[in-house]
């Protein structure tokens, strides 16, 4: 089980705080508050309002436990930030049903002692402002906030904070300063994710998570998770050119004026959560990245519902769940259904260079060609290795996958 240092590791000069994703372990709370974590995040399974993960992925939670978990959090001095950010509502925003719904839901909160919660969506934002005027509202990463012109648009409307769209902009050091110069309310950067830089998937991908949060049932298979993996494995250069932020590279932010900072991922083993926390707040991390930055692949089983395959992949309407085997097998053999000995892919941090970021002040990857480049595919050279017979293994079934899915074979037509 985590424990709790003696004493916070964070040096008075050192000014970040941190926004940590919930696996909702009363047990990882005491651990947290040695740390400089001034909120966690996070949502129920179902509340009929879309959100940021789809259904599958969502930690078993009650209301009582939901309660009590705040609570706890309230008691180590850390806030609890409820998720409404979803890119999506498929128009029921516009129905007597849903704004009862998400006005009811709001309401509970309140008297829960819940005061932040995250929206990516503008009239929600001002419908929480208006009716709830005592929260304050984060704007989420799905609302692609990348420019100091979209960054007043929300700030106007009222928000509190902003997480900007950290996926394409974390390396871009000029629009970061302009963003941060044109607003006055809270930024927030997310450190440690690994999607593609200026993702071409992203908005196929946040209104599939909104779709499969809403509870309606609908069968979803994350085709974007299932074609950007298969991406990093064939070209290891793309967990480089991910705009993830190293803890040693904190400093460089915080000169900027960012010091908050959000912490992925939603659900994982404690263990991972407080090897995030701590690697983040005392600025070290020695050994593989990708241990920081990943969602899947843990040496601990990751907390389900009871009959989890049944409950959101037995739709024998939409798909034979036959079907769906070599797609459970894939997950599995990438630890997202079950642990793994060791992680398969390593980001060796002791062979990136220390003026790793330096690369990037005098590029514009946004328009730039990688391929006359050249910088990540360098350093991922020396410090990416990925386990070769994973590796083929893997890639095979994806090849299997993709064939399934575009042919129609998967559904049998």
């Amino acid at each position: 089980m985590p424990t709790a240092p003696t004493k916070a590791v964070r040096a008075p000069s050192q000014t970040a705080t941190f926004s940590l994703a919930a696996n909702y372990d009363p047990e990882l709370v005491p651990a947290l508050a040695a740390y400089p974590v001034e909120e966690v995040y996070g949502k129920f399974p179902a509340d009929g309002i879309s959100g940021g993960r789809p259904r599958y992925l969502a930690t078993p939670l009650s209301e009582a436990g939901l309660r009590g978990y705040i609570r706890l959090l309230d008691r180590h001095g850390i806030a609890f930030n409820y998720l409404l950010n979803g890119a999506c509502f498929g128009n029921h925003e516009w129905t007597r049903a849903w704004q009862k719904r998400v006005t009811a839901l709001l309401a509970r909160l309140g008297e829960w002692g819940v005061r932040r919660v995250t929206v990516s969506t503008p009239f929600l934002l001002e419908l929480v402002k208006r009716r709830f005027p005592e929260f304050k509202v984060r704007v989420g990463i799905y609302a692609q906030v990348d420019t100091p012109r979209r960054a007043r648009f929300w700030e106007d409307l009222g928000a509190d904070a902003i997480t900007l769209e950290s996926f394409s902009i974390n390396r871009d050091f000029r629009r970061l300063e302009a963003i941060r110069q044109a607003v006055r309310c809270g930024l927030q950067l997310i450190a440690n994710h690994v999607c593609l830089p200026n993702c071409p998937l992203q908005s196929y991908h946040q209104n599939g998570f909104a779709h499969a949060s809403d509870g309606t049932g609908t069968l979803f298979i994350d085709y974007c998770l299932l074609r950007c993996s298969r991406l990093r494995l064939t070209d290891p250069s793309q967990f480089i050119k991910s705009a993830w932020i190293r803890p040693e590279d904190l400093a460089t932010y915080e000169a900027m004026g960012y010091t908050t900072f959000k912490l992925l991922e939603r659900g994982i083993p404690s263990a991972e959560l407080l090897r995030r926390v701590k690697a983040y707040s005392e600025r070290r991390f020695d050994g593989n990245l990708a241990e920081l930055l990943l969602s899947y692949g843990f040496k601990e089983p990751v907390r389900k519902e009871s009959l989890w395959t049944l409950r959101h992949f037995w739709k024998p309407r939409q798909l034979s769940p036959v079907r769906l085997k070599p797609l459970l097998e894939l997950a599995r053999l990438q630890g997202m259904l079950s642990p793994l000995p060791e992680c398969p892919v390593r980001i060796e941090t002791r062979r990136i260079p220390t003026d790793f970021l330096d690369g990037f002040r005098n590029r514009d990857c946004a328009v730039l060609d990688c391929r006359t480049c050249g910088y990540c595919e360098r350093i991922a050279a020396q410090a990416v290795s990925v386990a070769p017979e994973y590796r083929a293994t893997v890639l095979g079934k994806y090849a299997e996958m993709d064939a399934a899915m575009a042919t129609g074979g998967l559904w049998g037509v």
